[in-house]
């Protein structure tokens, strides 16, 4: 069957939310065994290359559907240029022989299950879960032959952002609240209150974070409800100039309808390789930082 001929000719993905997007969809179709960490550079290609004698990373998709018919692991190799310099990456791979799941595997005693609460994949502020949520959908009403909007119960993958870092945003909205920092979130100019909303919408909005985000939005219009008078009191002069307007933070029909689009799907590959990212040659075309996956 046919394979890559070397582990350093994969191509790399576009940026980090593509990188999130993909781990997410790898997971999605079956491949919930991983494993993973972080290295220099200069140590990728032997640890690819290490990887790739144990699993069939390098199997273009016929060779993939021919090894599922035989009950044999798909595996998958992902590797991203954080912004600190090193290199993360994981093994991801199906259930069947050969796989992380198959006891007989070199890596099978440190691999992980993403489904377990110890063994899901986390990533700078995110982590991937199997989670609930709510979704829309659009429906023909039989009875008078008109569209209706019906909101029902529904499970997936998604990334949420992790506790921690959920904690942390919270507290600096805690923190601008007690300050009376007002802020501001205009022309690229990020300040305050309103600078730390700002950023959060411009997370990787997939429909859990998108869902944390919005909450965060309603803790900030909650706290900042609290203390507005106050801020008035301070601020006469912006008072007097903005009116009802003064002080107030976007709504949250204004958010959702206007600064929180849902996610789409991004093209994975660029034209760059692993080598090249082994060798800090990537080209200008990476929306954030290089990634491989095959």
């Amino acid at each position: 069957m046919t394979t890559t001929q070397s582990v350093l000719d994969l191509r790399i993905p576009t940026g980090k939310t593509v990188l999130m997007q993909h781990l997410q969809t790898l997971v999605l179709r079956g491949n919930p065994h991983w494993i993973g960490g972080v290295i220099a550079p200069a140590k990728l290609p032997a640890l690819a290359a290490k990887m790739a004698g144990r699993y069939p990373v390098l199997r273009d998709e016929r060779g993939r559907t021919y090894d599922r018919s035989k009950g044999l692991a798909l595996a998958h190799f992902v590797a991203y240029a954080t912004t600190s310099g090193n290199v993360a990456w994981w093994v991801l791979t199906s259930d069947g022989h050969g796989g992380l799941a198959d006891k007989k595997s070199p890596d099978a005693h440190v691999a992980k299950h993403a489904p377990r609460a110890n063994g899901h994949i986390e990533f700078d502020d995110y982590v991937l879960l199997y989670a609930h949520k709510k979704d829309a959908r659009t429906l023909m009403d039989a009875k008078t032959g008109k569209e209706k909007q019906v909101i029902k119960d529904c499970s997936t993958w998604t990334w949420k952002m992790t506790t921690i870092a959920y904690g942390h945003v919270l507290a600096a909205i805690e923190r601008d609240v007690k300050e009376l920092n007002f802020g501001r979130d205009d022309a690229g100019h990020l300040e305050g209150l309103r600078g730390t909303l700002a950023y959060q919408r411009r997370r990787p909005l997939f429909s859990g974070v998108r869902t944390q985000v919005l909450q965060l939005h309603r803790e900030a219009d909650s706290k900042w409800g609290l203390v507005r008078k106050a801020w008035l009191g301070r601020y006469t002069v912006l008072a007097a100039k903005y009116g009802d307007k003064a002080g107030r933070l976007r709504s949250l029909t204004e958010i959702t309808s206007q600064h929180l689009p849902k996610m789409g799907r991004f093209k994975v590959f660029g034209d760059d390789t692993i080598g090249q990212l082994a060798r800090g040659e990537l080209g200008g075309g990476h929306t954030e930082t290089g990634l491989a996956q095959q």
